[in-house]
């Protein structure tokens, strides 16, 4: 059944909120499964004062407050939003969609932006004597008081707490810039505004920018993903282009079956605007299926294009025989659900993230965004420690991404922990740090688990690690963190097949590894390029330790040449 926008009052007019009319029309089509609310093209216009409210926990987002929603789509089937290559313009904190416990639900043809960005920007005009200038655009709104600079986003203040670096050439992040300008470092830095429109930044050994290269100024954190989804099954988003979201350009936790086609997270053709999503561009946190995407375009967000984890929740209490109190320790993972009855849970080492019991869970109370208590069929293991940390096994993805293309990104490329199978063919690769980031950990950000089978075949790596090591050390990063890998004899990751890839690259780092039972760098061809200095964080093109069952063989060197790695401390001819 084709459900009309223009029924509920629907206007493609500058100023006119539609959040009501939404509303209306999806109250309208609840219980009508097959329904496909339909837009004429046009260019529609959301505020979240008339939105829907509710409080979610979203992963790796910033958790505080209600959220403002303009498409909520709750307890749906067989449910379609066709915007016939519409635009959908929002403004201030809110999230365009979120999708709750919905199944065969399909959003397409749309694009998703923000009148005002969660960001600003502005244009290095000076560089010298441990300052610099930023020329603002004429007619920017800012002030500087008290040594900080201020922007509005939603009518409220918001207080610039990092910058980043991009370069006017390739519109990418600047060569080794990072965060160099951001976090803890811009806490130091001095800030006054020299002339209208022009501000000063100083301190002491700062690094200083290129003359000509443009600031991104951050404020605000991880607030509002265009996407949101949680729970359900088999949702897809096809041919939408989402411009900027203040958070994520999707997020999925507890879901079954997703796919992305032509999901694109991208610059607005002919617009200045340097920054897309201000945080990942596709994040899946306890899914399990499939999750696909193909043909996506992944770039200029703030953080990385696609990452898949589940969490490592810390031990620490332990409440009875069959029962422990558990914390989710990271701010960004509060409130997030760990598992459900009969679920199994693997117990791991902090220190060696190895599993050493796995038990069904009977039972689990929420006691708040903090804590959970879980009861469990079988006794806890004798030797459980506090802090070792508690994963879901059965809420792991099978990922597929192919022909897909990932640039010009602050950090990293794919950053994957999990143990479904996982296959990236036919896709083009260029961060400006590791293009692939295989890690683990139970000490910071709590991100689970260990993969058990990954296919990295047919894709182009192309001068990666610009930005190094502060993202990644080579090409292909496996890093689980564990302080002293050698000093296991098991290992954390398995079956790892690096084949037939093309890597072009200014610098000597390809892969390194450690903690991998059964790792293959076969066919693979490595050319040289010249579009950055090389800066020789590592020795050997290729760095293994603590792996075993290690295959490096057939690879094309630059020129023709033999090269050398390094594996388990000893050097090997490939």
């Amino acid at each position: 059944m084709i459900i009309r926008m223009e029924q509920f009052g629907a206007k493609s007019e500058q100023g006119f909120d539609n959040t009501l009319a939404v509303r209306s029309a999806l109250d309208s089509c609840k219980e009508l499964e097959g329904a496909v609310l339909v837009f004429p093209c046009g260019n529609y216009h959301f505020w979240p004062d008339k939105a829907v409210e509710k409080q979610l926990f979203i992963s790796n987002h910033d958790q505080e407050g209600l959220r403002r929603i303009a498409f909520h789509l709750a307890d749906r089937s067989g449910f379609t939003v066709d915007g016939q290559g519409s635009e959908f313009i929002f403004h201030g904190p809110m999230i365009p969609f979120v999708i709750e416990n919905c199944s065969q639900v399909l959003v397409r043809n749309l694009v998703i932006d923000w009148e005002e960005p969660m960001f600003a920007q502005g244009t290095v005009s000076r560089a010298d004597h441990e300052s610099f200038d930023i020329q603002m655009p004429e007619g920017t709104d800012y002030k500087v008081e008290d040594h900080a600079v201020w922007f509005t986003f939603g009518g409220k203040p918001e207080k610039v707490w990092g910058l980043n670096e991009f370069d006017k050439q390739t519109n990418a992040p600047a060569y080794q810039s990072g965060d160099q300008l951001s976090w803890g470092n811009y806490s130091k830095v001095r800030i006054e505004q020299s002339r209208p429109g022009v501000i000063t930044f100083q301190g002491d050994n700062m690094k200083l920018p290129r003359i000509g290269n443009l600031i991104v100024m951050r404020f605000g954190r991880r607030e509002n993903p265009a996407f949101f989804i949680s729970g359900g099954e088999n949702v897809s988003v096809a041919s939408v282009n989402v411009h900027h979201a203040p958070g994520m350009g999707l997020l999925a936790q507890w879901c079954t079956n997703i796919h992305l086609h032509q999901f694109n997270v991208m610059r607005r053709p002919g617009s200045d605007r340097i920054v897309t999503a201000t945080a990942d561009a596709t994040h899946f946190v306890y899914c399990r299926g499939k999750v696909t995407l193909d043909h996506c375009l992944f770039e200029n967000q703030l953080d990385d294009p696609c990452n898949v984890h589940g969490i490592y929740a810390r031990i620490t209490e332990r409440l009875g025989d069959d029962r422990l109190l558990v914390e989710l320790a990271h701010d960004m993972a509060k409130g997030i659900k760990i598992a459900n009855p009969g679920d199994r849970l693997e117990f791991v080492r902090r220190d060696s993230l190895l599993t050493y019991a796995n038990l069904t869970l009977k039972d689990l109370n929420v006691l708040n965004k903090d804590y959970v208590e879980l009861e469990f069929e079988q006794q806890l293991p004798e030797d459980m420690e506090m802090d070792d940390g508690v994963g879901n096994t059965l809420w792991q993805p099978d990922l597929t991404v192919t022909n897909t293309t990932v640039r010009a990104n602050r950090a990293r490329g794919f950053l994957i922990t999990t143990s479904g199978n996982v296959r990236l063919e036919h896709n083009k690769i260029s961060a400006p740090g590791s293009g692939i980031k295989i890690s683990g950990d139970a000490n910071y950000w709590f991100e689970s688990g260990a993969v058990r089978q990954v296919i990295i075949h047919h894709n182009e790596f192309t001068d990666c690690n610009y930005c190094c090591p502060e993202w990644g050390k080579a090409v292909i990063d496996i890093d689980p963190e564990i302080e002293w890998p050698k000093a296991y004899e098991e290992c954390y990751h398995r079956h790892i097949s690096i084949e037939k890839n093309r890597f072009v690259t200014f610098d000597t780092g390809i892969l390194y590894g450690h903690s991998v039972d059964g790792i293959r760098f076969v066919d693979n061809v490595i050319e040289k390029s010249d579009s950055y200095p090389p800066h020789h964080v590592m020795a050997y093109p290729i760095q293994l330790k603590a792996c075993k069952n290690v295959t490096i063989a057939g690879n094309q060197w630059p020129n023709g040449t033999q090269t050398v790695a390094w594996v388990n401390d000893e050097e090997r001819k490939v």
